[in-house]
This record gives C-alpha cells, sequence and structure tokens, in this order.
C-alpha cells in the first residue's frame, strides 16, 4: 500500500484517454468521463439493449421487442457503456493500436454492473481469434479482459480461454447486413472434444469488447449450449445500439 503510494506521488495516475491527472490508477478525467455513456435501468434483461421506458416480456421481466420475439441462445447479457464515438476511441485502441494497459480500467467497468449472473458462473470464456488472425494482432482483446475481470470480481469463475475455438477464418463483419454478419459466423466456432464433458450443466459467460448484432456472441452461445452448457451470460464493454 505504502509503495503504491510512493509511485502515485512520484508518477502520478493520467488519464488513460487524454492523459490529464486523475486521482487513482485507470481513470478517466472528468472532461472524457462525460463524454462516455453508461448504459442504466431500463434496459433489456435479456440483451443489456438500453430501452426509453420500461416493457414487460416473459416473467414480468424488462425485455426488448427483438428478445420477446426471437429469444436469443443465451440467457442474459449486460454491456457497461454504448459504442459511442467516445467510447469507440478507446476501444479500437485496446483493440488494435496496442493500448493493452486500458484492460484494467475496462475491467473496473464492466465490475461496477454487479449483475446476478457473476455467481452463476463456472467458466469465463474470451471470445476466440482464428489462429491466423492472433498471429497478425499477436494478442486477443477478449482474453486480456477476461484476465483483468477475472482479478476485480469476487466470485472467481475458471478461465478457460481454449473451451472454445475459432474453427476457420471469417471476414470482417463491418459493413455487413445483420443476415450476413450471422452467414459469415455460422458454425465458425468449436467446443474440443476434450472440454465437452466439462462444459454440461455448467455455466458460462462469454467475454467480448463489443457487441454490434450480436451475431458473433450469438453463435458462440449456441455452440456452448448445444454440447450442454446449462447458462451462457454475455458481458462487453459496449454495446451498439439497435437500429443504429
Amino acid at each position: 500500500m505504502f509503495t503504491h503510494k510512493l509511485l502515485n506521488i512520484l508518477i502520478p495516475p493520467r488519464c488513460v484517454n487524454c492523459g490529464d491527472s486523475v486521482d487513482i490508477d485507470h481513470a478517466l478525467c472528468a472532461v472524457c468521463w462525460k463524454e462516455i455513456t453508461f448504459i442504466t435501468e431500463p434496459f433489456c434483461e435479456t440483451c443489456g439493449q438500453p430501452l426509453e421506458y420500461a416493457t414487460s416480456g416473459k416473467g414480468n421481466t424488462t425485455q426488448c421487442m427483438v428478445c420477446h420475439q426471437y429469444p436469443p441462445p443465451y440467457d442474459r447479457g449486460r454491456s457497461l457503456v454504448i459504442y459511442n464515438d467516445a467510447a469507440k476511441k478507446l476501444i479500437l485502441r485496446f483493440k488494435h493500436g496496442d493500448s493493452t494497459h486500458l484492460a484494467p480500467s475496462f475491467a473496473a467497468w464492466m465490475k461496477t454492473c454487479e449483475a446476478d449472473f457473476f455467481k452463476e458462473a463456472d467458466y469465463l470464456i474470451p471470445v476466440p481469434l482464428h489462429w491466423t488472425r492472433l498471429l497478425q494482432r499477436r494478442y486477443n482483446q477478449a482474453a486480456l479482459l477476461a484476465m483483468a475481470f477475472i482479478k476485480v470480481i469476487e466470485n472467481k469463475p475458471v478461465y478457460a480461454p481454449f473451451m472454445l475455438r475459432r474453427k476457420r477464418r471469417t471476414v470482417s463483419q463491418g459493413h455487413k447486413t445483420i443476415q450476413q454478419r450471422h452467414e459469415n459466423v455460422s458454425q465458425a466456432f468449436v467446443v474440443p472434444t476434450c472440454y465437452q464433458n466439462r462444459l454440461k450443466d455448467k455455466g458460462v459467460i462469454l467475454i467480448d469488447d463489443v457487441m454490434t448484432t450480436g451475431a458473433t456472441l450469438q453463435e458462440c452461445a449456441r455452440t456452448l449450449k448445444q454440447v450442454g452448457c446449462k447458462k451462457v451470460f454475455i458481458l462487453t464493454i459496449a454495446r451498439a445500439l439497435k437500429g443504429h
């Protein structure tokens, strides 16, 4: 504790976005903080989509119309912020700009939602990259998020990055329609045979940086459910608003 305080005096903490002085490590300054839009209630209890007003779904849960009409293969999902320009700038730096030091900041944000499914998870699985893309990028941002997140939550599921594998390389999802995105990732994932029995009747949290249409996360969840996973939960830093 003393060493940490001494380091903060010698090397004051800086805003992870603009570099201005802040009070604690891995934080945003007040100006940058205002540009981030955190998702608060009401939101869909199934996918985490922010709502203008609460609507009742099955079992009196608050649910968006899409989840009500087309239930996703996962059980519940949460995202912390809306994928606006400010969030996009930070996440793209983390994802493509080698700003891996942002992982603890994002993990702290993700913890604040205190979702009840944190206690139901046996395994924490990052959305995998295909091995060829991993060689190009040198790191999987979802894996870094998962490793940082597991350090800050009380109930610690087993970090299991190899339980889900991307068996074929998919092209970028950018500029694709919703249907094209689902087709692009269809049957792109597999649970290796050696892990299938371990996942039966277990709870899993899938970690990723952004939920856009949800196509990739839905395909991952579908793959896990097919081998007997009892519960699959989704947790991301940000999500794009449906229809945008």
